[in-house]
């Protein structure tokens, strides 16, 4: 089983992918895998654009994200840079679900997006704002009001990638939300 859920990784990330090796070692101690999702991207910036991919795996304890980019941080001629988090199934925390749906017209009620948020604790987005009265025209500083949550990860789909992405990426979704809710 193992096997052929690799075979069907591999043929989801091109053979002469430079990050292949990567995500062979992220996943190489991984005994078992019970579903996976390839989220490959195309990133645009100011500067270039370029492809990126992420891998998520899902384990009988873990979830294993193995995160590839480009980056031109340290090399004008650019790295692959890859990342790979394990987290504990048990320490996630909690996670949302947002599905939005098409409102009108002939795909009426047909998923356009869903985003599923999971938090175990390591990841914080601290938000900061100038605090404010009610009276539109006071002038006075009230100072600064923050608002902290967690953020530690996220998979994201919508409409505008590839159906069968699209469609492995709902699945994986349900999978791990159908694992995290035992």
């Amino acid at each position: 089983m193992l096997q052929a859920l690799l075979a069907d990784l591999t043929k989801k990330i091109s053979k002469d992918s430079p990050v292949l090796a990567d995500i062979a070692a992220a996943i190489a101690p991984v005994e078992k895998i019970d579903g996976f999702f390839v989220r490959p991207e195309t990133i645009f910036d100011r500067d270039s654009v370029f492809d990126a991919v992420a891998v998520y795996l899902l384990t009988p304890r873990h979830l294993v994200i193995v995160m590839t980019d480009v980056t031109y941080e340290l090399s004008s001629a650019g790295d692959f840079v890859t990342t790979t988090q394990v987290v504990e199934l048990a320490n996630i925390k909690d996670y949302q679900i947002v599905r939005r749906r098409v409102l009108d017209g002939p795909e009426a009620g047909a998923i356009s997006s869903i985003q599923m948020r999971l938090r175990w604790g390591n990841g914080w987005a601290v938000d900061i704002r100038p605090s404010a009265c009610d009276d539109p025209h006071c002038e006075a500083d009230h100072g600064y009001v923050g608002l902290g949550q967690g953020d530690d990860g996220e998979i994201m789909l919508d409409t505008s990638l590839d159906d069968d992405v699209f469609a492995q990426g709902l699945l994986f979704v349900e999978q791990l939300a159908a694992r995290l809710v035992r």
